[in-house]
């Protein structure tokens, strides 16, 4: 597997939500995703919202 990989589909959830624990859902998950940086392990940390529909 390639170490550098980001994580598949289904990571637009957070991890309460993924537990049925919606009451506590984050609201906004961080993802790691490639960024423009001069090594292919470069990550940079962006946050999206949650895509639960609770």
């Amino acid at each position: 597997m390639d170490s550098c990989s980001v994580g598949g589909k289904g990571d637009e959830i957070c991890w309460f939500c993924k537990k049925g624990r919606h009451s506590e859902c984050m609201k906004e998950i961080p993802i790691d995703a490639k960024s423009e940086g001069p090594h292919d392990c470069t990550f940079d940390t962006k946050m999206i919202p949650c895509k639960c529909a609770h």
